[in-house]
């Protein structure tokens, strides 16, 4: 897997398929959780295994010790203050900051076992800790190979990798396991073991969830264990790119933190169990629906005489080039910008330049809402670049292949109507670097447009903090807005190139 030198902070949304799936499978959800958080306790107090983890608000800890210590004869240590967090599952716990609310991480045990933990804990001794929690030896060694020794955030794909899935492209890999050993609802709180697995057939690992299944159903969680198996028998597509994991389900999708990668990785759990509030789609998880038959009708035999024509299929490239992981996701987040720009430039005439165009995919559309317009672009990666020229072979000689801050060729075409660029590519790189690119637009530019999606708008709470950040200030009081005319600040004169 290769991977990028940065992290995304820690995070976990989820959206639903549609409101009956949210209406039936919701409270499950937060019933399966409460069940688990409870079998934790009690795996414990059954001798199945020395200590379990848990975070505790400093408000409700006297309580949960005391509950702890009077119903199980178990004590509760704190080891340590992480920032409180309303999300289910962290790859990583932040630190508490002063001042800011925030969880114990706490160890349950019996008094000695729970010293033990926090010494082991102390230690940073991650096979201690992983014994102590009852993890199997080969998954405790495949947690300090990933996780400790490759610094791994999410272990989905090296896990998907050591389970010999087959290859179903250079970086798609497929997976089946029993249910117990699949981790991959871990953000919503779904899991029959306490652990990252080495594999999704792993048998220890399995063997493991049974038992946690049987000591829930003794506990009186029939329902919930039930629940539990049938969502995690589900088909499953995690997929990851530039630090965003996607985990779609047929009920819902999760979004989170993972490792950042130049291109999509996917792992593909399949499965033939489906629930009845499942989406249909064409894609994998979804399974396609059921269509009546039309042949026998009118319609259908006269649209067989005057057949609509139908464009070829876009290689993947064409939207995985820009980060987007579908053709009609791509067009949809370059929708306002088109817009925009057809504001901007009625039907006349313009040079158009897009810094970091990726394959050229937007300027190919700009060109076919105003014929008028001439492209340009800048792209560093030579293959996005050259995919560009495929595109648009009319102005081949107009992409530049290059770093956008320092090479000059593009500006040899100047001046240009209208500039494009994402604000955070200010960011990105060092001042000086900014500051010239941000001088050559004062001079080469006669307007900027500015836009941003995804995480970029989440990180900076918006389009206008975004630009401020990187010096720039929009020309519009919409707070809502995702793309922007915008104007460069009068630049210090110690940061003039």
């Amino acid at each position: 897997m290769e991977r990028l030198d940065f992290r995304l902070h820690d995070f976990t949304r989820w959206a639903w398929t549609g409101d009956s799936a949210r209406a039936v499978w919701e409270p499950r959800i937060a019933r399966i959780g409460a069940a688990w958080r409870e079998l934790e306790i009690l795996s414990v107090a059954a001798g199945m295994r020395r200590c379990a983890l848990q975070n505790v608000s400093p408000e409700d800890l006297p309580e949960f010790a005391a509950r702890i210590a009077g119903a199980h004869g178990l004590t509760v240590l704190p080891l340590h203050r992480e920032a409180a967090s309303a999300a289910t599952y962290s790859a990583g716990g932040r630190p508490a900051d002063p001042g800011q609310p925030f969880v114990y991480r706490v160890a349950i045990g019996r008094t000695a076992e729970a010293a033990a933990f926090a010494r082991a804990w102390a230690g940073n001794d991650t096979a201690g800790i992983g014994a102590l929690l009852g993890f199997p030896g080969c998954c405790i060694d495949f947690f300090a190979e990933t996780w400790d020794r490759q610094r791994f955030l999410d272990t989905t794909w090296p896990m998907a990798a050591a389970s010999a899935p087959e290859v179903a492209g250079v970086r798609t890999l497929r997976i089946s396991g029993p249910p117990e050993a699949n981790i991959l609802l871990r953000w919503l709180g779904v899991r029959a073991v306490p652990h990252l697995p080495c594999r999704s057939d792993c048998a220890a690992t399995a063997e493991l969830g049974r038992r946690f299944l049987a000591l829930g159903r003794e506990a009186g969680y029939e329902t919930e264990m039930d629940w539990m198996v049938e969502m995690l028998s589900w088909p499953l597509r995690w997929s990851a790119l530039h630090g965003i994991a996607e985990i779609r389900t047929p009920v819902l999708k999760i979004v989170a933190t993972t490792d950042a990668t130049p291109h999509v990785y996917e792992v593909h759990r399949q499965s033939e169990s489906y629930p009845m509030e499942g989406a249909a789609g064409l894609h994998f998880p979804y399974r396609i629906p059921d269509r009546p038959k039309v042949t026998g009708t009118v319609a259908f035999r006269e649209g067989l005489v005057n057949p609509i024509p139908v464009r070829a299929p876009r290689p993947a490239w064409y939207h995985l080039d820009n980060g987007f992981d579908s053709e009609f996701s791509m067009h949809l987040a370059h929708a306002p910008i088109r817009s925009a720009v057809s504001r901007i430039l009625p039907a006349a005439p313009a040079a158009v330049v897009d810094l970091g165009c990726g394959n050229g995919a937007l300027l190919q559309h700009l060109c076919a809402d105003n014929p008028l317009v001439t492209i340009f672009g800048v792209e560093l990666d030579p293959v996005r670049a050259a995919h560009a020229t495929e595109l648009e072979p009319r102005f081949a000689s107009h992409f530049v292949c290059g770093d956008l801050f320092h090479t000059g060729r593009i500006w040899d075409h100047a001046p240009f109507a209208l500039a494009l660029l994402m604000p955070g590519r200010l960011l990105e790189t060092d001042p000086a670097s900014a500051a010239l690119l941000k001088d050559r637009l004062r001079r080469h530019a006669t307007q900027l447009l500015v836009y941003a999606y995804g995480d970029w708008l989440t990180r900076f709470g918006g389009l206008h903090g975004l630009a401020a950040a990187a010096g720039l200030d929009l020309l519009t009081e919409d707070r809502s807005a995702t793309v922007s005319l915008a104007t460069v600040r009068d630049l210090p004169a110690k940061e003039l190139p």
